[in-house]
């Protein structure tokens, strides 16, 4: 069997296209060159969007099965986490495109309370909607394979735009704006008990339009709960912008907990980086419980002290000396969206940085598949959906002055009266007084000679 005979075969048994399209396209297909007929089949079928480029590329590699969930076609893969891996899928009964969160049979299998953590998410999930937090639209199981259906949110995160090097930190104006919307979201979640215990860049996404969605209530828990499944002493969250008390005992973490991953997760997107960069798990979780950050006006240019004031206060290492709610922020932050306010701003500079929030995602039709240069083997690299993944920004840093040299001299009345002379200046003084000196002297010679 050919080649080419083995990935229509393939095709025939995942069910992915219909077979009187199939035969259409092979009736008009021209095999020859024979060792490149599998990418070339493939490719027109990703063009005509009888296929998707995942779905090309996995069929390619030998896989038949796998890509239906009940009434769900999955597209492509979008992310993973924790609780399983997340698809872009679309319904069958009126084609929407929706993100399925799916268990995976293994990692059910790994851990004996994997099943009711996420069973739990699901039920979280349901129990908030607004128009802030990404939706949980439905939930099922296929053949033992437990998944969610939630809303599909066009757009990036604000981890991938901000180290974008086209986009790179947000203005204080835009994100101001932004969190404004994370805050309301969030603030929902609070008014019916919930804890997100996981707020970061990653589960932030901002859509074509410049709006927010607040992902991930994975690892979320309800004020009434006893910490039935979050061990004492567990670490739960991300280390980079995870709260004093949540590194010391997640179960007992509370509404200021998330306002404090707020305030990391502020910081991270107006100077580029986490607020405590580098080190091991041993020296982040010192630095959340002892140190204070760098203070964010200094390493991102441009942020007044007096909205690094609210970062400062958001990330206190006592959960009382934080804003007491979402919504207290969001008050002191729409200050900073105010028109008097964005004109000083841009008179200061800001205008440099415009926010570009990112492009509709490419359709099918825009994708294509690359070329399989081994030539011998089914097993190729193709190109997924969506960006390529942003390169890291660099880290954005203040410029140090140059060191000068430092002349130790009695205080006189320059220093007295609060004007410190030029230090070094005495040094030019001598200088002019030697050459005035060697010139008396000469004169002195040449008269009496």
């Amino acid at each position: 069997m050919s080649r080419l005979d083995e990935f229509v075969a393939g095709l025939g048994r995942s069910g992915l296209v219909p077979r009187e399209d199939l035969r259409q396209r092979l009736a008009r297909f021209d095999p020859d060159p024979e060792h490149d007929a599998p990418v070339r089949l493939a490719r027109e079928l990703v063009a005509s969007g009888l296929l998707t480029s995942y779905q090309a590329s996995k069929v390619l590699g030998g896989a038949t099965n796998g890509f239906f969930l009940g009434d769900y076609t999955i597209l492509s893969k979008i992310g993973s986490g924790g609780m399983g891996k997340v698809y872009l899928a679309r319904r069958g009964a009126d084609g929407r495109k929706v993100a399925l969160k799916v268990l995976p049979p293994a990692k059910q299998r790994e851990s004996k309370n994997a099943l009711e953590r996420f069973q739990r998410e699901m039920d979280l999930s349901r129990l908030v909607r607004h128009k802030y937090l990404a939706r949980t639209l439905d939930v099922g199981v296929d053949k033992g394979v437990h998944f969610m259906v939630m809303e599909y949110v066009p757009g990036a995160s604000l981890l991938d735009l901000v180290k974008d090097p086209g986009r790179g930190p947000l203005r204080v104006p835009d994100a101001a704006r932004l969190f404004i919307k994370v805050c309301e979201g969030i603030a929902a979640a609070h008014d019916v008990g919930l804890v997100h215990r996981d707020i970061k860049p990653a589960n932030i996404m901002v859509t074509p339009e410049g709006d927010a969605r607040v992902l991930d209530l994975g690892l979320a828990r309800t004020l009434e709960e006893e910490g039935a499944l979050t061990r004492p002493n567990t670490i739960i969250g991300t280390l980079d912008y995870a709260s004093p008390e949540q590194l010391s005992d997640a179960a007992k973490a509370d509404a200021r907990s998330d306002l404090y991953s707020i305030g990391c997760t502020l910081y991270f997107a107006l100077a580029g980086r986490p607020p405590f960069e580098g080190g091991d798990v041993v020296n982040k979780i010192y630095k959340h419980r002892m140190e204070a950050a760098e203070p964010l006006e200094r390493v991102a240019p441009g942020v007044p002290p007096a909205f690094a004031a609210i970062v400062r206060k958001l990330m206190a290492k006592a959960p009382e000396d934080r804003y007491e709610t979402a919504r207290d922020l969001a008050n002191d932050l729409a200050r900073w969206t105010d028109p008097a306010t964005l004109a000083q701003l841009e008179a200061q500079g800001q205008r440099a940085r415009a926010f570009k929030p990112p492009p509709p995602r490419l359709e099918e039709e825009d994708l294509r598949l690359l070329d399989d240069h081994a030539g011998s083997s089914l097993d190729i690299a193709l190109r997924d959906l969506g960006d390529a993944e942003a390169a890291p920004a660099p880290t954005i840093r203040p410029i140090k002055p140059a060191k000068q040299a430092v002349v130790v001299h009695a205080i006189g009345p320059a220093e007295q009266t609060g004007h410190r002379p030029v230090e070094g200046a005495w040094i030019t003084y001598f200088l002019i007084a030697v050459v005035i000196l060697g010139a008396v002297v000469l004169a002195l010679i040449a008269f009496f000679a």
